[in-house]
């Protein structure tokens, strides 16, 4: 978090105001309620003496559960007077500075991972435990403001706070509740970010119906619980979950079996001050998902400890199938990135030949479509019509334009065509129609320009796992898939002869029509089943 100078000089200067009055602990709630009571004056028709003023300060601090802070009515008009001459402390402060007892905070570095989860228009968002969240509450809210927020915590006075925070904005709501509950909520929601409480020996009792009984796994389990369909839950957890065995080993195969671990991302030590514990930042979904994206943060400053620069860079970024990860029995990342790494290096020793993509294709984003025609004599193919074989043709979009404005953008049998955004990489060979296509912006087109590259050949290449790494390793952002086209050019892929990439290609073919045959047969042989079955009831 970037320190704002004139925002800490503002916060102790209504420190050494109170100072002497209450102890460092009392700050918090002794700032909140003077400031409750001076929006209240500001608010009211009439100027108020300093005998209703006190009346009103006595009548806050009881709404804030807090004893008294002022016994002395002299003392508080004292410290009212001279706060009046500072410039208007805000909520944010209060929560982000004013708290001596819980100095639990996550760091903005996290909280720009966690953000990268939200999408353009409407989503219900909960953000569990909010007060951590303090510094970044409301530039979250303002940001996405087309986003319904409910905010919760356990702590009636964070309540309070969070509640003056968004006091005139119908998009936020406050909920005092506990996320280590069963039924803490009613609701389901589309993003749930959460930094539940971890590195504690307290635990659940036994008689918990949940698979773990340590704080941070039941967070994990019960927020899941309540994603939406398409959901995503972006959770920081302590390293245990990625190896530990018994209930955790549990947990794991139940997050994998009932939801889609999307991304697993190791951050370094130090992230959260005052403490030490190794985590872990996940995103589990709700929606479809092949593949893990593994990654590894490190500090931008190697001193970030002593300058307290928490920002991340990625040092390393990877993917895993998500049956090899259930294979695998654990999430080990270093044993991910390894293998990886072993694929590459031998990749790198052989002896076939290597060339970089952009010397025998041409690579190009489809175009942008701005109205679409039903009636149209040209078919426009979305990332939705790229099957993990082939193009699904009967289901094109049409528009009607002038042949001038797409001849560039033609596409020709053999094209390859690769979603440029989305959350899964499938790859299919265009074949010609009897009508033109093109490819819309969202996908990439890689045409063959030289004689010596099958796209049959490429295509089964990025389909293997050290195809589908370079691919991976090309992507922009986390949350959203985005592949850069200009990336695909420096892309180095073995290219063996001619003669024996259009051998692969003929028996890849081959092979995959018996397959289209025989899955066709099956599914006619089980239709023709049930209904000779049911026949009979």
């Amino acid at each position: 978090m970037k320190k704002n100078d004139k925002r800490i000089d503002r916060v102790y200067s209504f420190f050494n105001a109170i100072r002497g009055n209450n102890t460092p602990n009392e700050y918090q709630s002794v700032l909140a309620v003077l400031k409750k009571v001076m929006v209240l004056q500001d608010c009211a028709q009439n100027e108020m003496d300093y005998d209703e003023l006190y009346q009103l300060m006595e009548s806050v601090a009881t709404d804030f559960e807090i004893p008294n802070p002022f016994p002395e009515k002299e003392r508080f008009v004292d410290i009212y007077r001279t706060l009046q001459g500072f410039d208007e402390l805000s909520w944010t402060d209060i929560l982000e500075y004013g708290d001596d007892r819980s100095k639990f905070r996550v760091p903005e570095s996290i909280v720009d991972e966690m953000e990268k989860n939200f999408i353009d228009g409407f989503q219900e968002v909960l953000i569990a435990e909010a007060e951590k969240f303090s510094p970044f509450l409301e530039r979250l809210v303002e940001t996405h403001y087309d986003s319904h927020f409910t905010l919760t915590t356990m702590d009636a006075f964070y309540y309070k706070v969070l509640n003056e925070m968004f006091d005139d904005n119908d998009m936020v709501d406050i909920k005092q509740t506990n996320i280590y509950q069963y039924e803490f909520t009613s609701e389901k929601f589309d993003l749930i970010l959460s930094v539940p409480v971890f590195g504690v020996r307290d635990k659940a009792d036994e008689s918990s119906e949940f698979i773990c009984r340590e704080y941070d796994m039941i967070a994990a389990e019960n927020l899941a619980l309540h994603l939406r369909s398409e959901g995503i839950l972006s959770i920081v957890l302590p390293a245990k979950i990625t190896f530990a065995g018994g209930t955790v080993k549990e947990l794991r195969e139940f997050l994998q079996s009932m939801y889609c671990l999307k991304e697993i991302s190791d951050l370094p030590s130090g992230i959260f001050d005052n403490t030490g514990v190794k985590t872990f930042l996940l995103t589990i979904t709700t929606g479809r998902t092949d593949e893990v994206t593994i990654k590894r943060f490190v500090f931008e400053d190697e001193n970030a400890r002593k300058t307290g620069n928490k920002k991340l860079v990625v040092q390393g970024d990877t993917f895993v199938l998500e049956d090899e990860l259930t294979d695998m029995g654990d999430w080990n990342v270093d044993r991910i990135f390894e293998a990886q790494d072993e694929d590459w290096i031998k990749f790198q020793e052989s002896n076939v030949k290597k060339q970089e993509l952009g010397t025998v294709a041409s690579i190009f984003r489809g175009k942008a479509i701005n109205r679409k025609d039903p009636n149209g004599s040209i078919g426009v193919v979305n990332i939705s019509n790229i099957g993990e074989y082939e193009i699904d043709y009967s289901s094109l979009d049409h528009l009607d334009e002038e042949d001038r404005k797409i001849t560039n953008y033609i596409l020709q049998t053999g094209d390859l065509l690769i979603p440029a955004r989305g959350t899964a990489i499938r790859i299919a060979i265009f074949e010609e129609q009897a009508y033109p296509c093109i490819a819309s912006s969202n996908v990439i087109v890689i045409r063959a320009t030289d004689e010596s590259l099958s796209t049959i050949y490429l295509k089964l290449f990025f389909d293997s796992p050290l195809g589908r790494k370079m691919l991976v390793t090309r992507q922009q952002g986390t949350a959203v898939m985005n592949i850069s086209y200009k990336e695909l050019n420096n892309i180095e892929i073995p290219l063996p002869s001619i003669e024996e990439q259009k051998s692969i290609a003929e028996e890849y073919t081959k092979e995959l029509e018996a397959y289209k045959k025989a899955i066709q047969e099956a599914e006619n042989r089980w239709s023709s089943t049930l209904s000779r079955l049911q026949a009979r009831i």
